[in-house]
């Protein structure tokens, strides 16, 4: 009987305990934290990115991170994300891949063995396009693609190296693209810039530069969406690899996009040294029209950037082009932003990859094509390349240094393309309101 009364006392003191922290924490809770105050909780994620249709004409390969990612072509009549079920999405189709930290890439073949490489990516509504043609040669377009669920709207700027075209609106309907091509926009004229500003919905446009003449095929690849306008432009990958035992033709396009010329020096910088090549040491460009010039730099080393300096903002690409395993090639090089943190998948292609900047270091981490592991850390003062000994599935790139630039060519018997080094997407955060009954009770 004692006994039973001690663990009834126990039980009792349990509780009683038990019940004091609760009045405890309470009344901290009620101290620190105002009722009557509606806080917010931020949310990060990744968003949704696109790869290009096939604009090709041949093989259209979105290289994806894992075989789970959701995926789902534009358009469909199912607006539900899938299983990819593969790591290699074949689709002549634009595909949009769900959210992730990991950037995929797309690799489209041609008809005419030309290779072209596009990141898969998610367009920050503002995009400059230093490439392509509107000449009786040319193939080039544009795909606008709208992957959201409500009409958008793009604005198109189209310079020339006569002018700027008024703004060509074009309307893209939900959940689908539009290919657009540049001898409709500028018909006739050889040297284009294309600016091209969302308004409104959630768009991504991609450039493909494609040169037909008769039935002789001249090569393709895309152009990459290229940095801002600035007054200094880094191109850090620049194709110099033998064609057909003769270097390729290199041709460097430039645009003020303002109101006033300007003064702009070049530098080539390479494993043979940095200096000004001949025919750029001095550049004077006019405002409004798009600048071509032609150049064949001395050098020996398979690739090279190349640092423009202006008076004026300005954006800049350069067309490497030649005789590649018999065949008419060539491949676009941009401006690029400042190399980020960044993983990135290959699909087995093997990266020729230039680094430019000032007393910096790269920690190099990939996967190549038998699973197996391997690393390296990159050091340059100015300039530093990494080429590993095969095709790779990904790479991941890791630096804590400030105005580092980065970017691959990929060169094949199907051809050569470059690539920027750069994130499809960034992380986005969003604030969303914490839910507090107390603003809808009375008092």
């Amino acid at each position: 009987m004692k006994n039973s009364i001690n663990n009834s006392i126990k039980n009792i003191d349990k509780k009683v305990s038990a019940a004091i922290v609760f009045l405890i924490i309470a009344l901290l809770a009620a101290a620190f934290v105002n009722p009557h105050t509606t806080g917010t909780s931020t949310i990060k994620a990744y968003p949704a990115t696109v790869c290009p249709a096939n604009l090709g004409g041949g093989a259209s390969t979105s290289v994806l991170p894992s075989s789970k990612v959701l995926v789902r072509q534009i358009p469909t009549k199912k607006n539900r994300l899938s299983k990819a079920k593969t790591t290699y999405y074949l689709s002549n189709k634009p595909l949009l891949v769900d959210g992730n930290s990991e950037t995929s890439i797309n690799v489209t073949r041609g008809k005419s063995r030309s290779l072209a490489t596009a990141i898969c990516s998610i367009s920050s509504g503002d995009q400059w396009f230093v490439g392509g043609s509107g000449s009786v040669t040319s193939r080039a377009s544009l795909e606008i693609v709208n992957s959201g669920l409500s009409t958008s709207v793009v604005d198109l700027f189209v310079y020339s190296s006569n002018s700027v075209s008024p703004v060509i609106s074009k309307r893209i309907s939900k959940n689908s693209s539009k290919r657009i091509y540049l001898d409709t926009l500028a018909p006739g004229e050889n040297s284009v810039v294309v600016h091209a500003i969302t308004r409104s919905g959630r768009v991504t446009t991609y450039m493909h530069d494609e040169r037909v003449r008769g039935l002789v095929q001249l090569g393709a690849d895309f152009v990459a969406q290229g940095a801002d306008p600035s007054n200094r432009i880094i191109i850090p990958t620049i194709s110099n690899v033998a064609l057909k035992a003769r270097k390729p033709n290199q041709t460097l396009r430039i645009l003020v996009p303002g109101k006033v010329a300007a003064n702009i020096r070049a530098k080539l910088i390479s494993s043979d040294g940095s200096f000004a090549p001949i025919g750029l040491e001095d550049i004077n460009a006019d405002a409004g029209k798009v600048t071509d010039i032609s150049f064949k730099p001395v050098i020996k080393s398979r690739n090279f950037a190349l640092l423009l300096t202006s008076d004026q903002p300005i954006v800049a690409g350069v067309k490497s082009s030649g005789v590649f395993n018999g065949v008419e090639e060539f491949a676009w090089s941009s401006a690029v932003p400042e190399l980020k943190d960044l993983t990135i998948h290959m699909g087995g292609l093997r990266p020729d990859v230039l680094f430019q900047g000032s007393n910096f270091e790269v920690d190099i981490r990939w996967t190549d094509k038998n699973n197996k592991i391997q690393s390296k850390t990159i050091r340059g003062n100015s300039y530093a390349s990494w080429r590993p000994k095969s095709g790779i599935k990904s790479v991941e790139f890791r630096t804590s240094n400030n105005q580092v630039y980065a970017g691959a060519i990929f060169a094949e018997k199907t051809g050569v393309s470059f690539l920027p080094l750069v994130a499809g997407a960034q992380i986005e955060s969003t604030a969303i309101p914490n839910v507090d009954a107390s603003v809808i009770t009375r008092e």
